[in-house]
């Protein structure tokens, strides 16, 4: 007869735990006492019989076995241990004080036989606790085991409520934790604002990769050409590619055709055009403003005469500062002459 397996969940961990359930017949939230590698303890069915498989890589011998349904009795063990564990807790907490470590209590549990009690914490680095245990067993005169968790384990453990005003997802239905990246939020085209995309915990919200893979496939549909799209008469993305590009050429050619139009029409009238009248006749083309032929050997004439007539004209008009230049160094000559002479007086005085 082959095995039969259930999935079972406990009160501090969202995790799913297989146990086999042997001739039991269980249902989904019926609650059961479990054996586990740290003693007996009670449990809620979260995956029935009938879709329960044995993970990949787990050996048959290793698994526990689910030895009852819970009982009357189990219920009230289990009262008994919820107060049991509030009055650790806070014994714990103010051992913590007395020894200054740095490290958080989170919750305490206790199995269900009560012998053995589990305290949860985080810390940021590691912490030695051994006179802590020390002092915690002689004072509960109970096993005492210490458990670092993460941030996210802590905000499971306690519950909550997120800022969308659901429970929080680790406390309602999470059983494992995919790391979250800022990635994520940048590929959704969310606002990079801490207080939006963290949770109570103060890591990046588990939510932000729910839909992460969808955004990623539409992405890059995008960037291979858009969607396609079914039915008769639609075109692939190729065709309509290429449909795009030619109405782009058609639109640059004609811009092309408009920019290369005689300039006349779009331009004002010129250096060497008259600002008169526009119904004046028009002249040859061998004309010029000037009255000159358009012959290149009378043009280079021209020219040549041109910077002949200006070159002395230039030279005239430097002359007069290259005189005002002569008279302010004879005046500056003058007035030092006119200092030594007066020097030399003033010398000849004292002497006297």
């Amino acid at each position: 007869m082959a095995k039969r397996y259930v999935g079972v969940s406990f009160r501090c961990s969202r995790r799913i735990y297989c146990f086999e359930v042997g001739a039991l017949h269980l249902k989904v939230n019926d609650e059961v006492v479990v054996e586990t590698d740290r003693g007996v303890n009670m449990g809620q069915v979260v995956v029935p019989s009938e879709i329960a498989v044995l993970p990949d890589g787990v050996p048959v011998e290793s698994v526990k076995r689910v030895l009852r349904k819970a009982r009357d009795d189990d219920f009230e063990k289990l009262k008994d241990n919820s107060r049991r564990e509030l009055d650790a807790a806070k014994i714990c907490h103010e051992k913590i004080e007395s020894f200054k470590l740095k490290m958080k209590l989170v919750r305490a549990e206790f199995m269900h036989d009560g012998n053995r009690v589990i305290f949860y914490f985080t810390a940021e680095n590691r912490v030695d606790f051994r006179e802590l245990v020390k002092d915690l067993a002689h004072t509960l005169h109970v096993r005492v085991e210490m458990r670092q968790i993460g941030i996210r384990d802590a905000a499971g453990m306690l519950g909550g409520v997120g800022i969308c005003g659901r429970e929080l997802c680790c406390a309602s239905f999470l059983s494992t934790f995919d790391p979250v990246t800022v990635k994520m939020a940048k590929e959704q085209n969310l606002a990079l604002n801490p207080m939006k995309i963290s949770g109570i915990c103060g890591r990046l919200m588990c939510c932000l990769g729910y839909e992460y893979e969808n955004y990623r496939r539409s992405a890059g549909d995008r960037k291979n050409g858009g969607r396609r799209r079914g039915g008769k008469g639609s075109g692939s993305g190729a065709e309509n590619r290429r449909a795009q590009d030619s109405k782009n050429n058609n639109a640059g050619k004609d811009a092309a055709a408009k920019a290369g139009a005689s300039p006349k029409e779009n331009s004002g009238p010129g250096k060497n055009e008259a600002k008169g009248d526009n119904n004046q006749p028009l002249k040859s083309p061998t004309e010029n403003p000037t009255g000159q032929s358009d012959s290149p050997a009378q043009n280079s004439e021209a020219k040549n005469s041109q910077q002949q007539d200006s070159r002395p004209k230039d030279s005239g008009a430097k002359k007069p500062n290259s005189a005002k230049s002569g008279q302010k160094k004879s005046g500056n000559r003058g007035s030092r002459s006119r200092k030594g002479s007066r020097g030399n007086n003033n010398r000849g005085k004292r002497k006297s």
